[in-house]
């Protein structure tokens, strides 16, 4: 599993204002997760890391598949969207 990086803004624990307490990031599986078989090592599909003041537009649109709704909270914050084959980084 990948460590916490919000999928949004892209900060870390150790960057966080919060003393870097990781349990203030959210993992938030969206409708493409993928549950990974037995024995297998990495990061799930389909689930993205949010810090705590974008936990909830990641939550809100835990319906959505994961680049469906980076590319939704992009065009939300007024920023560029993010292109599909980026995907989550």
């Amino acid at each position: 599993m990948l460590p916490p990086r919000c999928g949004v803004c892209h900060l870390e624990p150790a960057q966080s204002p919060s003393d870097g307490a990781r349990s203030d990031f959210v993992l938030v599986y969206f409708a493409d997760a993928v549950n990974p078989p037995p024995g297998w090592v990495g990061h799930p599909v389909g689930a993205v890391w949010f810090c705590p003041e974008h936990a909830a537009l990641g939550a809100e649109r835990e319906h959505l598949a994961s680049h469906i709704a980076l590319r939704d909270i992009d065009a939300v914050l007024g920023r560029l969207p993010r292109r599909l084959s980026e995907g989550y980084r």
